[in-house]
């Protein structure tokens, strides 16, 4: 997993990161059909007008790398379109005085050689920490406002030109502090495809977004629930015939009804427990024959900001603290002081 660490202008991000992608690992685009690449830039006019931002730091990146935007722009909103993506299991609970979230991300195994995990500090938006198996966009994170998205896919019944979920993550973690900020701005996006997103604050309002082209749902946590969770199929009956199905091999029932009996068990939340649920052979995907599974797994108090990570198949010993972003925030108060 590689450990970036992003910030100042959108554009200088996208080109520092380009070209040390360009010059260190001799970076190319992949090619992709002409299906993907007429889907791709009408998705990256769309990205042009609602999120200009991230058009300069592609326009940074293409430069970094010797291309041209509009072919970066078309491969990245093209991406987890037109073939499987991840299958992921995610949750947040609420105690008394603080809320705690998990997250595995579940993909091909042949992705763990892209996967990253980056610092990203854009000028006068939210620093984060957050994940991802594609440069520029992101699957989850959580930002110095301790607000924590991670996104599942679904198996929708349409695709449109728009903001594929990894700039929609990206957006939430820069610009939102609260569950209702980030709410607001995913019913508001012209998404591109089916998703959930999870988002869960430090004040305790947790919540999802069942999202779709033709409409979205948010769901809370049922009466006498402290906790919600996804994996990968939508669960608001008004969005259900949105949702073809078609996921079993990945075990999205199982997972589902896994993560809801284990929380349901619980009577508070902490990190260790969160790990141990992610870990728990109902949870963490490893299938030998598809070759796919969980490649990286994250926990996190969200009042305290404790992040820890786990890169390769959870268990319960194998998380790493990541301490980047509180080493971020404490130079940027040490820097105000001075001045």
């Amino acid at each position: 997993m590689y450990h970036p660490r992003l910030y100042g202008s959108f554009y200088d991000m996208g080109f520092k990161y380009g070209k040390l992608l360009y010059d260190k690992a001799n970076f190319v685009l992949p090619v992709i059909s002409k299906q993907k690449t007429d889907f791709g830039l009408a998705s990256y006019a769309v990205l042009a007008s609602d999120y200009p931002e991230f058009v300069d730091e592609i326009e940074g990146f293409a430069r970094g790398i010797n291309d041209t935007p509009e072919k970066l722009g078309a491969f990245l909103l093209s991406l987890g379109i037109f073939e499987t993506t991840g299958q992921c299991s995610v949750f947040a609970y609420r105690n008394e005085n603080n809320v705690i979230v998990g997250r595995n991300y579940d993909m091909l195994f042949a992705f763990k050689k892209f996967t990253e995990s980056s610092l990203i500090a854009p000028a006068n938006k939210f620093s984060y920490i957050s994940q991802s198996d594609v440069f520029i966009g992101r699957s989850d994170g959580i930002n110095e406002k301790g607000l924590f998205i991670a996104m599942s896919f679904v198996n929708g019944t349409a695709i449109q030109p728009g903001i594929s979920f990894h700039f929609i993550v990206r957006r939430v973690l820069e610009e939102c502090s609260t569950t209702a900020e980030a709410i607001l701005l995913i019913r508001k996006a012209r998404v591109s495809s089916a998703n959930n997103f999870l988002i869960a604050d430090p004040s305790g309002d947790i919540a999802v977004v069942e999202s779709a082209p033709q409409k979205s749902e948010v769901r809370r946590p049922k009466r006498g629930e402290r906790f919600i969770f996804i994996t990968n199929q939508f669960s608001a009956e008004a969005m259900k015939p949105f949702d073809q199905g078609k996921v079993e091999w990945s075990k999205s029932e199982e997972r589902y009804e896994g993560l809801k009996a284990q929380l349901a068990d619980a009577e508070e939340m902490e990190l260790e427990k969160a790990k141990k649920i992610l870990s728990d052979r109902c949870v963490c995907l490893d299938l030998k024959k598809e070759q796919f599974g969980t490649i990286w797994s994250v926990v996190a108090d969200l009042n305290t900001l404790q992040i820890e990570r786990a890169e390769v198949k959870p268990k319960v010993t194998n998380y790493k603290v990541e301490p980047r972003l509180s080493w971020w925030l404490k130079k940027q108060a040490g820097t105000t002081k001075s001045k």
